[in-house]
């Protein structure tokens, strides 16, 4: 294990790494996502959600439900999607889950420490939360809640601790499932560097290893456990949305097509949404990270095997089965379910990068110190160049994101506010006149602009085009909110089979709007 190092006050036994990796998480935060911060971007669920916290029970997000009650008890005056408040608050808990890692693994090098907190902050995950601003701030504590449950099922020992971990860990998992893939990733990084103890006995280590797993199963029970407590105690049933209906009932044969997924996805991330995560030339420096970890793994493992070949042996297994907890995700859900906000866990990818340049010890392995030198210097630099490009890629690509949700709403706007506009120039129009829209979410207009230029970003929510907003399926709510039309909503199933409204062209067309007795009816 690696020793301390220095702290930041005399006295205080605050390694000064740590509040160098909340600072750099926070600046380079606000560098990538300051038009989201400062902006208020509502898309998708945002819009319909803006005074609540969406689904949760029937999601299996239960712990979610409570904190939604708790902060309404709090504040006092309910739910509202705050973009500098929720986001600032959310930047914060990427800066402290990065700094908990950073003292977990006693990672020493300061640049190191400064890349895991800036690409922790800026990872395209974080960008697609953002877009949905009204739970972001509950994500965040779910993803600190499971890095500080690792933590003390890693750390402490007796078992009222763990006891804690395991409730801790299961709350995080009942804010967002998808934040589960972090806990074994990093155990597996804490468990490789435990490998180079030579004090630390192998039926020991066993004995322990054994007990984080049994961990990790009571913190999927302790949820499920709760999941079914509040679906009972709410007379609800588990939505089919994304296959959330499906946990844990999947065939075996199944899982094993997922595990394949996992690991492909890690080395080759281009079918599913984990091509997002490394968008235009951030691919080529994730396949650097990859070369240098099997380089650095390989000499890692020759350490560990001059001491003990068995102790190697697990440093070899569990190296083997990092790829699948890095990607876990693909398969606690099906592969084609993914999306950008469930791929949080591929960080520990970065964790895992950090760790192995920090750890490296040339001097060990080589004779020459010299070469020992050399190579530390040479390792340093390169790391330095990958972190910090890949740092400026993220931050410019997820101002790439806000641009494309900044075009889109503007004109989404303009779409609208045109079009109630024209509802209201209407003849005979009153302000309590019903208006039927016949054709939901099936609006097609070559009037409107198409950005070819932003067409490379996928990640969602911000994947889709103009139509993604005005097809919405908060659409109505968009309209009201955001351009301040609310009429009386009519039911369309009396005007649909109307011979008058079927020779109605489509809207924007002239004539697709037109006064039907005392309602208004808008031809999609």
């Amino acid at each position: 294990m690696k020793g301390k190092d220095s702290s930041v006050f005399p006295g205080c036994h605050i390694p000064a790494q740590v509040p160098l990796t909340f600072l750099s998480a926070l600046f380079s935060g606000m560098l990538a996502h300051g038009m989201g911060l400062w902006n208020k971007l509502s898309w998708h669920d945002d819009i319909q959600a803006l005074f609540w916290e969406g689904s949760t029970i029937s999601s299996g997000r239960w712990m979610l439900h409570v904190l939604g009650w708790l902060e309404k008890l709090f504040f006092g005056n309910g739910h509202f999607s705050l973009p500098a408040f929720n986001g600032l608050f959310s930047l914060c808990m990427l800066g402290t889950a990065a700094a908990i890692l950073v003292h977990l693994l006693e990672i020493r090098r300061k640049f190191c420490c400064m890349g895991l907190g800036c690409l922790m902050a800026i990872f395209p995950t974080v960008t697609a939360l953002f877009g949905y601003m009204f739970t972001i701030h509950y994500y965040m504590l779910a993803m600190v809640m499971i890095v500080v449950s690792t933590c003390l099922i890693c750390e402490k020992r007796r078992w009222w601790v763990k006891a804690f971990a395991v409730l801790l860990g299961g709350c995080s998992l009942g804010i967002y499932q998808a934040f589960f893939p972090l806990m074994p990733g990093i155990l597996l990084i804490w468990n490789m560097d435990r490998l180079a103890d030579r004090k630390e006995k192998n039926s020991v280590f066993l004995k322990q290893a054994v007990t984080q797993v049994l961990c990790m199963v009571g913190v999927i029970g302790f949820y499920f456990v709760m999941n079914r407590f509040f679906l009972h105690k709410f007379g609800v049933e588990t939505n089919t949305y994304m296959g959330i209906d499906q946990m844990g009932s999947t065939p075996l044969a199944d899982y094993l097509l997922r595990i394949k997924s996992a690991y492909l996805e890690f080395f080759l991330p281009s079918r599913y949404v984990s091509a997002d995560m490394y968008p235009l030339r951030a691919w080529h420096l994730y396949h650097i990270m990859l070369g240098v970890d099997l380089m650095l793994g390989i000499l890692r493992g020759v350490c560990i095997w001059k001491d003990s070949r068995a102790k190697a042996l697990l440093f070899l297994l569990m190296a083997a089965l990092f790829p699948l907890a890095n990607n876990l995700i693909y398969v606690m859900a099906e592969p084609d379910h993914v999306h950008g906000l469930m791929t949080f866990g591929l960080t520990a990818q970065f964790v895992l990068f950090v760790y192995l340049v920090d750890c490296i010890d040339f001097q060990g392995i080589f004779h020459s110190a010299a070469a020992a030198r050399f190579l530390c210097r040479g390792l340093s630099i390169c790391t330095a160049v990958v972190l910090g490009l890949m740092g400026i890629l993220y931050v410019r690509f997820d101002n790439q994101c806000y641009l494309k949700a900044t075009f889109q709403q503007q004109e989404a706007i303009s779409f609208f506010t045109a079009l109630s506009a024209q509802i209201k120039a209407s003849p005979g129009f009153r302000d309590d006149t019903p208006v039927v829209f016949l054709n939901e979410k099936e609006i097609s207009d070559r009037t409107l602009y198409h950005m070819d230029e932003l067409d490379f970003i996928h990640l969602d929510p911000y994947g889709e085009n103009i139509y993604g907003y005005i097809n919405s399926y908060a659409w109505r709510a968009f309209m009201e909110r955001w351009c301040g039309f609310c009429p009386v909503w009519a039911d369309p199933s009396a005007y649909v089979d109307l011979p008058e409204v079927k020779a109605m062209p489509h809207y924007p067309d002239d004539g697709s709007i037109q006064m039907l007795g005392d309602t208004i009816v808008v031809n999609f």
